[in-house]
């Protein structure tokens, strides 16, 4: 006999079709059985609401583990922790992930790290490998692997992309990539502005994204490929994003959780938990960002969680390792920026709900009968100092000390509860 839940007094939230109601949700053998009012079924465990909200699981396509391949302060298992504790379900793990991804072995490695994994675990490919050759993307695609990317570093040489695009678009698979003009990116560690100027640091122009997006929307068109902008920051890469929508291209793009919280005023003092890549933009890219989101331009928020040791993050700004460990702020981020009426919690919900679920073709991401049952349930009002009662993850986060709202309190993945929280 099956083990089945019943969710009762909940707030239920679709955000692929834009709903909420009060209701109940039945899981029987990892999917959704029902959806309703007063729902009853006997020999079912009852887990009461009490009003929270029911979502579908997250879905985070760009989160940097040190492994396969590799180690460092905070370890694979760490990351699948905290991402249960996220309410995240499916983790895509990002190409420059240990060692970096950049075999079929390394996405198989992955698959059988999965297996034991609270949450679904997949891996996403490099684009090339250490020595500058195209990497084995076919093969790692057919072994599992979500999509192809860029790894740490950028590709400068067209005639490579062109030939990389070309081939990856025979498989009907999105190619992840950093919308920046190399020679603008390289060396840079701050946003260009009055302030990093002043304060003597290397600085990338908001133009560098605008033309990274239309040399590759350029060789979008001529190849057929799909390719997901990777951390969209700007308003003019949401520009040169809308324009080459309006050509008919087929052209995602993702949007890094820290900056939708966070400007370059954040990294005035110099604070390394700021220290990030792509920099944190001006106010107005923020708010560009925000829009695009909430009018449906932009399809996925990525954590960009990347966790860096703490003692390399006490190095002067210029020289700490770019990277924050973001997993965690998931669900109090999306709340807190509802709470303010700066990005409708649907609008967010969607963009790491049913918005990647499209994307990769997954059948997760939804409240509907017949849905695996990956859901999340949280308290969009629960008040949360970020990290004062512990996070899962060892590693510094831009995030820390931060008063937010939103706190999660359980997380099912195919009908198995993986997180609870556990008031003190």
């Amino acid at each position: 006999m099956s083990l089945s839940t019943l969710v009762t007094g909940a707030r239920i939230v679709d955000p692929a079709s834009g709903s909420q109601f009060e209701g109940d949700v039945l899981i029987e053998d990892g999917v959704i059985a029902a959806i309703g009012p007063a729902l009853s079924t006997s020999g079912a465990e009852i887990v009461e609401a009490e009003g929270a909200m029911l979502a579908p699981a997250l879905i985070d396509l760009r989160a940097r583990a040190n492994e396969p391949g590799s180690a460092g302060t905070e370890m694979l298992h760490h990351t699948l922790r905290a991402a249960a504790a996220a309410g995240v379900g499916t983790l895509v793990l990002s190409p420059a992930s240990g060692s970096g991804i950049a075999r079929p072995e390394d996405v198989e490695v992955v698959a059988s790290r999965a297996l034991t994994a609270p949450v679904r675990l997949l891996a996403a490919g490099l684009t090339h490998t250490a020595s500058g050759d195209m990497a084995e993307a076919g093969l790692m695609l057919r072994a599992g692997a979500a999509y192809i990317g860029e790894g740490s570093g950028q590709i400068a040489d067209m005639r490579f992309l062109r030939n990389l695009l070309a081939y990856v678009s025979a498989f009907d698979a999105w190619v992840s990539l950093r919308p920046e003009e190399p020679s603008l990116a390289y060396g840079t560690i701050a946003h260009e502005s009055s302030m990093s100027v002043r304060l003597g640091l290397p600085v990338r122009p908001a133009l560098s994204e605008r033309l990274g997006v239309e040399r590759l929307a350029a060789l979008g068109e001529l190849t057929g490929a799909r390719i997901l902008l990777d951390r969209l920051t700007t308003s003019d890469g949401v520009e040169a994003l809308k324009a080459a929508r309006k050509r008919g291209l087929e052209m995602a793009a993702s949007v890094p959780l820290t900056h939708l919280l966070f400007n370059e005023v954040d990294m005035g003092a110099l604070d390394t938990a700021f220290r990030l890549d792509p920099p944190l933009r001006a106010e107005t890219d923020r708010a560009a960002l925000l829009a695009a989101l909430a009018n449906g331009l932009v399809d996925v928020i990525v954590s960009d969680h990347m966790p860096v040791a703490a003692e390399l993050k006490a190095n002067p700004f210029s020289d700490a390792p770019a990277g924050s460990a973001n997993l965690e702020a998931l669900i109090p981020a999306l709340c807190t920026l509802d709470a303010d009426g700066q990005l409708p919690l649907l609008s967010g919900l969607k963009a790491l709900t049913s918005g990647p679920a499209e994307l990769l073709g997954l059948e997760q991401g939804r409240m509907e009968e017949g849905a695996p049952a990956d859901l999340i349930l949280f308290d969009p009002s629960a008040p949360v100092i970020y990290g004062k009662d512990g996070l899962y993850s060892p590693s510094p986060s831009a995030f820390s000390g931060r008063r937010l709202q939103g706190r999660v309190l359980k997380t099912w993945v195919e009908g198995a509860m993986v997180y609870a929280h556990h008031a003190e």
